[in-house]
């Protein structure tokens, strides 16, 4: 049974700032590659006859990229742009206005979503239940006010299903931004688009009223990828999953201390020490006495020597002078220059080409 696959990835990411400010959410790198190439990767297992790409903000930058990577899709990859924010649901409504939709069972992918969910086995899973929907699901706990939470029973039918409930905290069953349709949920959504909707609400709900609707729960890593922190935490679990005993192909002439992904192109000076939980992308160099741990540089970043950095994001590009000081939290735009000895503080915030000729001892302090 063919499939067509539509991935979300119109947002604007504001929450991502200052990442977002320079690139869209799906080409921010997980490891060596961006995050749609990790759902492009899962979709080319399934027999898919169409792929959707549901784009707004930067959409010229997504489409050379999937252009120039994904060239054995070229054929089934269909570019939806988005002239205003229509929500998660308003893409399906214009993708079944342009005739983009047959009579095939349609996968709903956010384009924020890292994760190993195994396609194959929610289609299969989807069929064996015979239901109108399933929505992947992730057990998770403590504060449970972000998500989508849903009840099930015995048969995995959700029964009960919670947009963001307000103050929810526990362990329950959280929307993963994954969901498997079929064609007649079309006509629970409107035929025109007026508003923006969303999934959650303005069609699940719905879903549940009139149909059968099952929730599969996914039990290996997932993540929403909204905040820096997210981000952050994204690739961590990702060197542990990938490279639990680091993967290095640039030249370190320091201590590593696993796990860490150095790319090639890139040199880390004498007695400089890296790790755990760092990420480095291709072309950084940096000179001695170096110290980074569990934070992420994101290419073609200069570092002088006797520099510590700390649970920290740097953009591409970044010039940090000789014993600078990035405490936790930190987030640097891309092509940053930053001054000789210049400390920046917890969960600073700063845009893409600025120049920081002085400390930022504020914490949470945003320079855009």
């Amino acid at each position: 049974m063919d499939v067509v696959a539509m991935i979300l990835a119109g947002g604007f990411a504001t929450r991502l700032r200052p990442l977002s400010y320079t690139k869209p959410k799906v080409l921010l790198p997980i490891l060596d590659k961006p995050i749609i190439d990790y759902i492009l990767e899962a979709i080319t297992k399934l027999p898919i006859s169409n792929v959707i790409l549901s784009l707004r903000y930067m959409a010229d930058l997504v489409k050379t990229h999937v252009e120039k990577n994904w060239r054995t899709l070229e054929n089934k990859i269909t570019y939806l742009i988005e002239d205003r924010p229509l929500g998660d649901a308003g893409p399906i409504v214009l993708a079944n206005l342009k005739s983009l939709f047959t009579d095939t069972t349609i996968l709903v992918i956010n384009g924020d979503v890292f994760s190993n969910v195994d396609l194959e086995k929610v289609l299969e899973f989807h069929r064996k239940k015979g239901g109108v929907a399933t929505v992947v699901l992730v057990e998770a706990k403590g504060d449970l006010s972000r998500f989508g939470v849903a009840s099930l029973n015995s048969d995995s039918r959700i029964t009960k299903f919670i947009e963001k409930p307000r103050g929810l905290v526990g362990r329950g069953f959280v929307n993963a931004g994954i969901y498997v349709f079929e064609p007649e949920i079309i006509k629970y959504l409107p035929k025109k688009l007026t508003c923006r909707l969303k999934i959650s609400i303005d069609l699940i709900p719905k879903l549940l009223e009139n149909c059968d609707v099952y929730g599969f729960v996914h039990r290996g890593y997932w993540f929403d990828i909204g905040t820096p922190e997210d981000y952050l935490r994204a690739n961590i679990e990702a060197l542990k999953y990938y490279y639990p005993n680091s993967k290095i192909d640039g030249e370190v002439d320091g201590e590593v201390i696993s796990p860490c992904y150095v790319g090639s192109n890139v040199y880390i000076g004498k007695n400089s020490e890296i790790g755990p939980y760092t990420v480095i992308l291709s072309g950084v160099k940096a000179e001695e006495n170096v110290r980074i741990s569990t934070s992420i540089l994101l290419g073609n970043v200069l570092i002088s020597r006797g520099t510590y950095i700390s649970e920290a994001i740097v953009g591409e590009g970044v010039y940090i002078g000789k014993w600078v000081r990035i405490e936790s939290g930190a987030v640097i735009g891309d092509y940053t220059y930053i001054s000789d000895y210049v400390y920046i503080g917890r969960n600073v915030r700063i845009g893409p080409h600025r120049e920081v000729l002085e400390s930022i001892y504020e914490e949470n302090k945003i320079l855009p």
